[in-house]
């Protein structure tokens, strides 16, 4: 099989995404302890332009479904990367992005994620924050694992 030409170094960064990912997600709380767990599949996608990667996730949280849509594109001056996503409550949130090296940090107005990807990109673990008034508060622990 050919391997799949990119716009920009930046491009082939982001690949590390693409995929089918089996997600556990573990709640937590204020204090940073754990509580309930939660599963997740995440699918990551190259639209046809390769320009943009879909980001597609289904989760059970309890005894809710959330189902949401994150486009994910790619600033090649900075190298970060932008992406909003498309809520099942009908809000919208925006992100800016890098990954270096192993690192993943994603950072928005009320959540961000500093997470690390296992040497052979087959595994992303990291934690979630989110912002109560002026403080950032541990919000869910998360392992993502590549399917084959």
């Amino acid at each position: 099989m050919a391997q799949k030409p990119f716009h920009s170094e930046h491009h082939r960064r982001l690949d590390i995404l693409n995929g089918t990912w089996q997600t556990t997600i573990t709640a937590l709380e204020p204090d940073g302890s754990e509580g309930d767990t939660s599963e997740a599949s995440d699918i990551y996608s190259w639209l046809p332009n390769g320009h943009f990667l879909m980001h597609e996730i289904d989760a059970m949280m309890g005894s809710q479904r959330v189902q949401s849509v994150e486009m994910i594109g790619i600033d090649s001056t900075s190298g970060e990367f932008f992406s909003r996503s498309y809520d099942p409550d009908g809000s919208t949130n925006d992100f800016i992005s890098r990954i270096d090296g192993r690192s993943y940090m994603i950072d928005g107005k009320s959540q961000r994620f500093v997470g690390c990807f296992s040497d052979d990109g087959s595994q992303l673990t990291g934690e979630w924050t989110q912002l109560d008034g002026d403080h950032w508060k541990p919000f869910v622990r998360i392992l993502l694992e590549k399917k084959l």
